[in-house]
């Protein structure tokens, strides 16, 4: 018998209300989520599992040629290390009042504090995709060892996001890493980016997007005046799930019920070399 760690048997809450605040949690997520725009998922395993392999391999080689297949080629592991999932997580507290209210009234409860929290366990997981973890040693696409950093020209100066993406698309390819490509980039760059390119008639950032076959990605979490640009494809990266998003109960504490949202993941990036990264230098 599994046990039943999201207590919701307890919380003082209906089945149709935590239908209603599950999928609100979701799909509030959702619009927050960036790094799943683009990474393969992989699970959800379980939420008991907290340590995941994650197998790397060298950055590009040529498949065997010959007519007899007798001198095989392997796809060569070169390291195997052992990933932390980490929990991600944030609290709410729904008050009874409020509950008994929406009950007298017919009208829906007002879920915000369970928004907001799916929200910050958003941001955390992007934050987690982007930065890293490094006190649970889980590395960021900014951060792991392996990727490539060019230096960013002035952005402000119409072409040279463009040149710049051009510059990190060619190193990939160059490289094996072939399109689609992801870039994500933090708000400045993408204001800057959306002004017309030349006398093409388009923007820069959709110049930018028709070169990576996919569209250009916003995050808050991304520094000033960096673009991180990724090919895609899960032989080079996931994100592994142990828990998705979900939502628990904890306790009622002063007659109020508290509630938490989380999940438990972790980036694995299996060829660091199909990571881009273009930053001030």
């Amino acid at each position: 018998m599994s046990f039943d760690f999201l207590l919701r048997q307890e919380a003082p809450l209906t089945h149709e209300e935590w239908v209603q605040l599950e999928q609100t949690v979701v799909e509030v997520a959702r619009r927050f989520l960036i790094g799943r725009r683009f990474l393969h998922l992989f699970g959800p395993l379980g939420p008991g599992v907290e340590v995941l392999a994650v197998n790397r391999y060298h950055g590009w080689d040529l498949g065997r040629i010959d007519m007899t297949g007798d001198a095989p080629q392997e796809v060569a592991l070169t390291e195997r290390t052992y990933l932390r999932l980490p929990m991600l997580h944030k609290d709410f507290v729904l008050y009874w009042r409020d509950i008994e209210q929406s009950r007298q009234s017919g009208q829906a409860i007002d879920w915000g504090p369970a928004q907001a929290a799916a929200a910050f366990v958003a941001e955390a997981e992007d934050h987690l995709i982007f930065h890293g973890a490094p006190d649970d040693g889980v590395p960021g696409l900014l951060t792991v060892e392996g990727r490539r950093v060019l230096p960013a020209q002035d952005w402000s100066e119409v072409g040279n996001g463009f040149a710049d993406v051009v510059r990190a698309v060619t190193h990939l390819t160059s490289a094996g890493f072939y399109p689609p490509y992801a870039a994500v980039v933090g708000p400045e760059a993408w204001a800057l980016w959306h002004r017309l390119y030349g006398n093409s008639g388009l923007l820069e950032i959709d110049q930018i997007s028709k070169l990576l076959q996919h569209p250009v990605l916003i995050s808050p979490v991304m520094p000033p005046r960096t673009a991180v640009v990724v090919a895609l494809g899960e032989e080079n990266l996931d994100l592994a799930v142990g828990l998705d998003l979900t939502v628990a109960f904890l306790e009622t504490a002063a007659m109020n019920p508290r509630f938490r949202v989380l999940e438990t993941l972790t980036l694995r990036i299996k060829r660091p070399g199909a990571i881009a990264v273009i930053a001030p230098m």
